[in-house]
């Protein structure tokens, strides 16, 4: 299955019935995926939002004509109208919930004449970073974000983030410049399955990297980025 225009228009008739009621939440995964990294499917659209907020979020949807339920994982409620399915999140792996950072970095965006608050490009990279699984398309979600936002990153708020689990983003960041990082003249894709070093310029800084092994080895801060400096974002009238 592959949302629609039509799922867009269920998803936002349950954001306005969110807005309405006051409760905080943001749009990610693979719908923002999409609009930071690269096209592919999705079957359903993920809202994050805060477990303190969830009970009132899942009756809200409930009296705006959705089926809501839990499901056998903590972290993972739903709610459907018909076909369209709408997957509520409370926490992603590694303990990271939604907090007054993630949402006021929030961005509105506009699918199929609706507009829609989703979560920003640093928020989505960090926990596709997270969530290596096996069987799923994380870390090249990951991947791709690093290509398309790789002069609009704000790599600060990154590592202010990747202190909370500084080893996985930091794997995660040398083994983008092993895929992402080519050296002038170098080999093309189309020459073989090459590894590079992360000698030549690409997406991931070095600076990055040794920001976050520094914090690894010494505790001396990666970022002391303040969040409290980011413009409050309203909700959409």
């Amino acid at each position: 299955m592959i949302v629609t225009p039509e799922d867009f228009a269920v998803l936002f008739e349950a954001c306005n019935a969110l807005d309405a009621a006051g409760i905080p939440y943001v749009i990610g995964g693979g719908t923002v995926v999409v609009l930071y990294g690269r096209e592919r499917r999705t079957k359903d659209f993920d809202l994050f939002l805060n477990r303190e907020v969830l009970l009132p979020a899942m009756n809200v949807l409930s009296l705006t004509d959705f089926t809501t339920t839990d499901t056998e994982k903590s972290w993972l409620f739903k709610a459907w109208r018909g076909e369209t399915l709408v997957d509520l999140i409370v926490e992603s792996r590694g303990g990271i919930r939604v907090d007054s950072e993630t949402l006021n970095r929030a961005r509105w965006i506009e699918q199929h004449g609706f507009r829609f608050r989703v979560m920003g490009p640093e928020d989505t990279l960090f926990r596709k970073a997270l969530s290596f699984t096996e069987g799923r398309p994380d870390w090249h979600d990951g991947l791709s974000i690093l290509l398309r936002q790789r002069e609009q990153l704000d790599w600060h708020y990154l590592l202010y983030r990747a202190q909370a689990h500084p080893r996985r983003i930091l794997s995660f960041l040398l083994f983008a410049q092993t895929e992402l990082h080519r050296p002038h003249g170098g080999p093309s894709n189309e020459q073989g399955d090459i590894l590079y070093s992360g000698q030549a310029p690409g997406p991931v800084p070095d600076w990055v990297v040794l920001a976050l092994h520094r914090y690894l080895t010494t505790g001396e801060m990666a970022s002391p980025y303040n969040p409290h400096r980011i413009r409050y974002l309203p909700k959409a009238a």
